[in-house]
This record gives structure tokens, sequence and C-alpha cells, in this order.
């Protein structure tokens, strides 16, 4: 199986999520043709790439990421310190949107508040130790580009500001959504964009028929 439908050099982060869905939604769209709800599920997937995109990292810096991070590839002492990670076997530069994606950080839409909130707390905690180690990180210029004025990449979008917002989520969701799943994610990426105010079936009504370009 193939990292990526179009492996790169890739130079942009819209490049690298729309060639990747748009593989997935073609095959999603030839196992359900003629219907309407898949369809609009594609057109969802495919439109919510302004709702991810980090705009002052559209040409990176991309750095390196495992693509699999979960309990199970963590290896801890008996102490619970992380002492290593497994399974690299995927891992690639990629933008940093796709490195705030965790499965470990997302809550279940068929529990309740108070059950999800040990995930909340686990990500909020993650998400203040990530903060701390930025603002103690020392910026240098990369390897092939020493002239680079790192006084301006200070200011770009952090992980930890990132993996705070809604965008993160969505992410999570737009890459969890498989060609065999893209009807449940784009259900629930639906939800986390327009909330109430646009209904599936008006989504529908727009995409139901339109065919994915």
């Amino acid at each position: 199986m193939a990292w990526h439908a179009t492996p790169g050099p890739l130079e942009t982060s819209p490049e690298y999520f729309y060639n990747q869905k748009q593989a997935e939604n073609r095959e999603a769209i030839s196992m359900h043709p003629d219907d309407p709800n898949w369809r609009t599920a594609c057109w969802v997937l495919k439109t919510a790439l302004t709702h991810m995109i980090i705009e002052d990292r559209v040409r990176g810096p991309f750095p390196l990421c495992h693509l699999d991070l979960h309990f199970g590839n963590m290896l801890f002492d008996d102490d619970y310190n992380l002492t290593g990670i497994i399974d690299w076997s995927s891992a690639q530069a990629a933008p940093l949107e796709q490195l705030s994606v965790c499965p470990e950080f997302v809550t279940f839409p068929g529990l309740s508040a108070e059950e999800n909130q040990p995930i909340v707390d686990l990500k909020k905690l993650v998400v203040e130790s990530i903060m701390e180690m930025e603002s103690n990180q020392e910026t240098r210029p990369p390897m092939d580009n020493p002239g680079a004025n790192m006084v301006l990449k200070a200011h770009m979008t952090r992980l930890s500001t990132y993996m705070a917002s809604k965008s993160a989520e969505i992410t999570h969701r737009h890459y969890m959504a498989s060609s065999r799943k893209s009807l449940f994610g784009g259900m629930s990426v639906a939800k986390l964009i327009y909330g109430k105010s646009v209904t599936w079936e008006q989504l529908t009504e727009v995409y139901g028929t339109m065919p994915l370009s």
C-alpha cells in the first residue's frame, strides 16, 4: 500500500490533502455511483480543506510525521515514562496539520460529555505540554537553507495553537474518512463545519447529483 496517492515531493499542504482525499473520493464514488448521500459526503470532504489548511504554513516547513501514533505504538517504563515509539513504516514529511492527528484525542459522538471528558482532559494536558516545549525551543534555520529569516518563522502558527482549534478535529475526521468510511466521515465533518445552520438534506440538494470533478 502506497503511503500517499501521489508520492512527493509535493510543494504545498493543499496538494498533500487534496490529492489523497480525491483519490479516496473517486474510489468511494465507484462503489456507490448513484447514491446522493455518498456523493454529498465526498463533496463535503473535498471542500473541507479550506477549514483545515494553515495559511502561513502552506509551503512548510513539513515535519516528520508518524501517521499511526496511538497508545499501541508507544512504549512506557514502569513509571509510565515514554521510552520509545514503534512502527515507523508509514513515516513521512507532512504538513503540520497532519501532525495534529491522533486517535487518542478525539471524542466519540455516541458518548456523553462526561464519558468523553477524560479524552478532553488528556488532549488539554498534551497541548499544554507542547506549548511549553515550543516556548523553550530554539529556532534554527534548516540545513538546506542556513540563511533563512527565522524571525519571520517564529511568528508562524504553532502546533499547540492548531491542536486546540476546531480545525484539528476536522483534520482528524477528514483523515480517518477512508473510501469505505466516507459517508460517516463526511457527515461528521459537515456537523463540525456547519453545526445546526445547514442540514444534511440541504447539502444533499446541492451536492447529491453534482459530478465529483
